[in-house]
């Protein structure tokens, strides 16, 4: 053999060697900043291995929530004592076939409200196929659209079953960073929106999980869920508290009192017999109308200048001024085409300009922003939703964006805030205001007089012959409240001939007090001294 052949021997072995160790080292220059957080987050877990060789995970607990939508005060002293108690909480996991099943009893415990019994739901997930099982009979009926993606990101929003997914072919994984003492990861599976992991910088262990989502009144909203208090269970270190986020609010938490790894947690797949598409029609929102159009939703004239819109629950009323029209409530953007609509055709050369908002809570206040899209310049409210609207109407709609974001740019109407009380009037119409005082339900109501006709209009305390009226077990239903509004009618002396309520039936005030007298069991303005019912905090109620 020659030098020259040595020589070129030597250096194709070299080449061969080199070549052999940077396959070697390929899987340690593809890992990425973005999967290392996952592997990470698996490794204190309890390691990848075991992270995925799990097959089922049974939580129990029991826990609260905030009844965001139906606080008494739109601030921190309503998130505080705007409780709901979540016991009996239990989810169940069959990790290997993506199935799920979230059960929960709820109970409305408010300081200041006692009325509903327990309600329990169960729902189900069976891959991509959310369903509900009602409890009573077990039958299941299909969840489709939102619900079902909604179910499928809940699936996710525990460390163990979202590292799992992390770490499967199937999912994207980007935008890996470090913020204060986490590092964050966003994690897309499949067509669902992503989901942020943050893990601990030093522990490495899970933290969060977040997303921003739409909320269709505060537009995009930080939605969290932190995990705490990290336990051992079969090999895994698991969080046995989870506290629940929304933007800087915290609104609730869940005690975990039992994991169970790798038990039987039952059949969790959905029946055979659920039907797996949508059938055709369907509602069209909550408080009635459809698509704007304004049959369904007829008008009732209470007196001149004013009429009075029904729904399938919530109503409207329509006021006419000298050059414009006023609304009074803007439930939701279907309620609002169709009042818009109706509008239109009893007064087609008067433009709405004016909305009258009665109180702050969602189904009251969800057709805001598109009234204002509408060509509203002014609302009126209780001072106490200056705040509440004011964000609703700045807060960006970017994820869902709906007909007022989709204009780009709008001049922000004026808010009008009633104190104790104001007036609305032009020389064709007076509309006198008062806030509705020592009222249970909202602080920030208001009580809504015409005097020219006598009409008397509120919302969500007394509702005629509405079915929620009345509580099973309690027929004494809205007592309390029926009591307040008399009271409120009495020390602002007013000369009421018809009650025209936003829920429920237009009626006569002669049936508004025999409905008071029959609730609370005595005259008005002989309330007992002591004990006896309707007295004080109030009993029952809608959102």
């Amino acid at each position: 053999m020659t030098t020259g052949t040595a020589r070129w021997i030597r250096r194709v072995a070299r080449g061969a060697i080199a070549a052999f160790a940077c396959t070697l080292l390929l899987p340690l220059a593809a890992q990425t900043p973005e999967l290392q957080i996952v592997e990470d987050a698996a490794t204190a877990l309890g390691g990848r291995d075991r992270v995925m060789a799990v097959k089922t995970m049974l939580l129990e607990g029991a826990g609260n929530f905030v009844g965001i939508t139906s606080l008494r005060y739109d601030d921190d002293i309503g998130f505080k004592s705007a409780i709901e108690q979540l016991r009996d909480w239990r989810r169940a996991y069959d990790l290997t076939n993506v199935r799920a099943r979230f059960e929960l009893n709820r109970m409305v415990e408010y300081v200041f409200y006692i009325g509903d019994a327990p309600t329990r739901t169960i729902q189900g997930l069976d891959g991509k196929v959310a369903f509900n099982i009602n409890p009573a009979n077990q039958s299941a009926t299909p969840a489709f659209g939102n619900q079902a993606s909604g179910r499928r990101l809940e699936y996710l929003r525990h460390p163990l079953t979202l590292v799992r997914a992390a770490l499967a072919p199937n999912a994207k994984l980007s935008n890996g960073r470090t913020q204060g003492k986490e590092r964050l990861v966003d994690i897309a599976i499949d067509d669902l929106s992503k989901l942020t992991l943050a893990i601990d910088t030093t522990t490495k262990l899970p933290t969060r999980i977040f997303e921003m989502a739409d909320n269709n009144i505060m537009g995009d909203t930080m939605q969290a869920i932190e995990f705490t208090d990290y336990k051992t269970v079969n090999g895994l270190q698991l969080p046995t508290l989870f506290t629940n986020w929304q933007d800087k609010r915290e609104i609730g938490q869940i005690r975990i009192h039992r994991t169970t790894i790798d038990g039987d947690v039952g059949n969790l797949a959905a029946p055979p017999t659920l039907p797996t598409t949508q059938q055709a029609g369907g509602g069209a929102g909550r408080g009635g109308g459809r698509g704007g159009q304004a049959p369904g939703n007829p008008a009732q004239e209470l007196g001149k200048g004013l009429w009075i819109v029904t729904g399938t629950t919530h109503h409207s009323l329509i006021v006419e001024f000298s050059d414009h029209l006023m609304v009074v409530e803007a439930n939701n953007p279907e309620r609002v085409a169709a009042v818009w609509a109706r509008a239109k055709e009893l007064r087609p050369n008067k433009p709405i300009t004016q909305l009258l908002v009665t109180h702050h809570h969602f189904d009251h206040t969800g057709g805001v922003r598109d009234a204002v899209a509408r060509g509203v310049t002014e609302i009126i409210a209780q001072q106490h939703n200056v705040n509440y609207l004011t964000q609703m109407l700045t807060r960006p709609h970017t994820i869902n964006p709906d007909m007022l974001a989709k204009m780009g740019t709008f001049k922000m109407p004026k808010i009008t805030a009633v104190g104790d009380s104001g007036v609305v009037k032009d020389s064709t119409m007076t509309v006198n205001l008062y806030h509705l005082l020592d009222n249970t339900h909202a602080d920030s109501n208001l009580l809504i007089y015409f005097p020219a006709s006598k009409v008397l209009t509120q919302v969500d305390v007394y509702m005629p012959n509405d079915a929620r009226h009345i509580i099973d077990g309690e027929p004494l239903g809205h007592a309390p409240w029926n009591r307040n509004v008399m009271e409120n009618i009495k020390f602002r002396k007013l000369q009421v001939e018809t009650h025209a309520p936003l829920h429920g039936d237009v009626v006569p005030h002669s049936k508004f007090i025999e409905d008071t007298i029959t609730m609370t069991q005595y005259l008005p303005g002989q309330a007992p001294e002591s004990g006896g019912r309707g007295g004080g905090r109030g009993r029952g109620g809608v959102e």
